[in-house]
């Protein structure tokens, strides 16, 4: 127990609890103490160095990344079409080595990989298959390719579209700022790289009928003192993958936000982070599957951080309070990529 580890120093003051200790010490010790927060924001700021210059060299193999994912898409979008040499590999999954065994490149009925990136959200479990609604998936059979464009503190996912009946865009692109190094006036508060600002953009629906993210609602009003009623039509916004891309100028993070702006801030960002680090560079893995059967490994062992987690709250904890499994992979995958 806290209580039982915690000692006093003889003033009534307890330490290492939320107590004013730190007031009551001798002016000597306060000095050591400002010297200690000095070394503490020199580390942050050392910190950030760090990060900018991992970003630096991941930005040069992104370039890299994306000459190999170029190759892909001409593969995906039956642009080219691989030879015998371009096939050879180690095959490490029997039950995939089995459904890849009569291959042949004879037929020429069906052009490139079709739904390829719709096939890959809706494996991806816990990552876009949330977002993606059966409404949706019409227009991501058009989803040729996704490329991220990445700099030191920026990147950007673009979503290219083939011809379609939806909208006249041929790519759509969602935008993200980063903050790598703690600031001058919050040092304390650096915990690593994070996602400040997004940008979306507006999208060229063809007709209101085919914009997949809203809605339109019939209602009767009746009035209290005549009691004549009347038909009301209002627009609501309704799930879709598409309201990804809403917010046309920057967003910035702040502590003024309304809770359904942070929500989808924070919805867009882990999203924007997810494609970036795990749906792009892994896409055929999710295609056939098997990250899925990662992915679902994964829920089990935030599963059981969450029990846990309510096991090692204690009699003191709100005993209605449960954290979610977004928090907990959110906070999992923290350290683990550049940008959350």
């Amino acid at each position: 127990m806290a209580g039982e580890d915690a000692k006093s120093n003889g003033s009534g003051d307890v330490e290492g609890m939320n107590t004013h200790y730190v007031a009551s010490l001798p002016m000597e010790v306060k000095h050591r103490i400002k010297a200690l927060r000095k070394l503490q924001v020199d580390y942050f700021k050392l910190n950030g160095e760090f990060y900018k210059e991992a970003a630096e060299l991941e930005n040069k193999y992104f370039a890299k990344y994306n000459e190999v994912f170029g190759k892909r898409a001409e593969i995906v979008t039956g642009k080219h079409e691989p030879d015998e040499s371009e096939c050879q590999y180690k095959e490490t999954n029997e039950d995939i080595a089995a459904d890849l065994a009569k291959v042949t490149i004879n037929d020429k009925e069906v052009s490139g990989i079709p739904s390829f990136w719709l096939t890959c959200m809706k494996n991806a479990i816990d990552g876009t298959n949330d977002f993606v609604t059966e409404e949706d998936e019409p227009i991501l059979t058009h989803l040729t390719d996704v490329v991220i464009e990445d700099t030191v503190d920026t990147f950007k996912i673009h979503f290219h579209f083939s011809p379609n009946d939806f909208f006249s865009n041929s790519q759509l692109t969602k935008e993200f700022r980063l903050k790598l190094s703690p600031t001058e006036d919050d040092p304390f508060n650096f915990d690593g790289p994070e996602i400040i600002a997004m940008k979306g953009m507006k999208i060229d629906w063809k007709s209101d009928d085919k914009d997949v993210t809203q809605k339109k609602v019939t209602k009767r009003q009746k009035n209290k003192k005549t009691g004549t009623t009347r038909t009301v039509v209002k627009t609501v916004q309704t799930d879709s993958f598409f309201n990804f891309f809403n917010n046309p100028e920057w967003v910035e993070e702040s502590d003024d936000m309304s809770e359904a702006l942070a929500d989808a801030f924070h919805t867009d960002t882990n999203l924007g982070s997810f494609f970036r680090e795990r749906l792009v560079p892994r896409a055929v893995l999710y295609f056939t599957g098997e990250m899925s059967g990662f992915d679902e490994d994964y829920d089990e062992e935030l599963d059981e951080a969450m029990d846990d987690a309510d096991e090692d709250a204690g009699s003191d904890a709100d005993p209605d309070f449960k954290p979610s499994k977004k928090d907990l992979r959110k906070a999992q995958q923290q350290p683990e990529c550049k940008q959350q």
